[in-house]
């Protein structure tokens, strides 16, 4: 098992952004749905979720706020940010990146490094890692952007993903600090099975003008092509046979156990999932791992920080932190929450 293991690096603010418009699941099930919903939505635990209605809204648009309210009432100066990474698999365009763009809208330095990571579900540990290395190596503070605006590709009518998914955007700030605890790494990428979660748009699956149009697949789902594809039942596979084995060699290495953190931070796939996955690593799930999938869905790598913003808004040091899920590909982090301003989460009209 590779670990990696970043000295002298704190997470300083965090907030987050998500639209105020609110879908009611069961309300949204009875207008797209024929059948029954209820015990659908309350395994996957999704009670509403937080949509952009404006066409031209797009996760720069969150993202950005969240970073505003975080200069603004966060102590952090927009001078001190050496480098802008944005995690995200809905870009405003392939070309230029979000990074870029997001450094020129927040109003930074142009000797900034800016850099996108295209990476689902274990997102935000990935990008975490990177911005902990980056902040450590050039000792400044890097302003870390996670959105993702996934209603742009989710099909109303397909059941796997329709009562599931939400938009949301956030900023973390990493800076160097030499008195800080270490953070651990770890991360396990299986592209053999890539097709589990997809999007099919890109330069191998070209825009065609088919591709807009709804039908009917062999699953049973209702999408375009180049709406979000799931296979619910190999994402369940993998996320409570595979990771655990991953989370659990992760421990033993660390020489830690479940009972040593004071938090669980999971990505929000599934909430009957995810205490199955918390059991089998030796957490807690009532009172270790904190959900809020019932109020925001599935948000993709947004997930992880908007979970912290939402619902750790209390002082919380020791956390081990699992995303999981498209790729498929794992992050799994170790790290400490000690002195977080957590600026929690806004809603706009987006």
């Amino acid at each position: 098992m590779n670990i990696s293991t970043v000295k002298g690096v704190r997470m300083e603010a965090i907030a987050a952004c998500v639209p105020e418009n609110k879908v009611d699941n069961l309300e949204f099930a009875k207008a797209h749905f024929e059948e029954d919903m209820s015990s659908n939505i309350k395994a996957l635990g999704v009670v509403e979720r937080h949509v952009a209605v404006k066409e031209e809204t797009t996760s720069m648009d969150m993202c950005v706020a969240a970073a505003e309210k975080i200069f603004a009432e966060g102590g952090v100066k927009k001078e001190d940010i050496g480098a802008v990474i944005f995690v995200t698999l809905t870009p405003d365009c392939l070309m230029p990146n979000n990074s870029t763009y997001a450094q020129h809208l927040l109003g930074l330095g142009k000797d900034v490094a800016t850099l996108d990571i295209n990476h689902a579900c274990p997102g935000y540990v990935f990008g975490l890692w990177n911005a902990a290395l980056i902040a450590q190596n050039l000792q400044k503070k890097v302003l870390l952007l996670d959105g993702d605006i996934n209603s742009k590709y989710v099909s109303p009518w397909d059941k796997s993903t329709a009562l599931l998914f939400g938009d949301a955007g956030t900023a973390t700030v990493v800076t160097p600090d030499a008195s800080a605890p270490n953070w651990h790494f770890t991360f396990m990428s299986d592209g053999s099975n890539r097709d589990a979660i997809t999007v099919k748009l890109g330069m191998r699956y070209p825009l065609k003008k088919e591709y807009l149009d709804y039908q009917v697949w062999e699953d049973g789902g209702k999408r375009r092509f180049i709406d979000m594809y799931m296979n619910g039942r190999a994402v369940f596979d993998y996320v409570v046979d595979v990771v655990p084995e991953i989370a659990n060699a992760f421990m033993d290495e660390l020489e830690t156990s479940g009972e040593e953190y004071e938090k669980l931070v999971l990505h929000q796939a599934n909430h009957f999932m995810l205490k199955k996955l918390a059991k089998a690593i030796g957490f807690d799930h009532k009172t270790q791992m904190p959900v809020c999938m019932n109020k925001y869905g599935n948000t993709s790598s947004v997930s992880i920080p908007i979970t912290i913003s939402s619902e750790l808004s209390e002082p919380v040091d020791h956390i081990f932190m699992i995303g999981m899920g498209a790729g498929l590909a794992s992050g799994i982090a170790d790290i400490s929450l000690k002195g977080l301003k957590n600026l929690g989460v806004i809603e706009k009209e987006l």
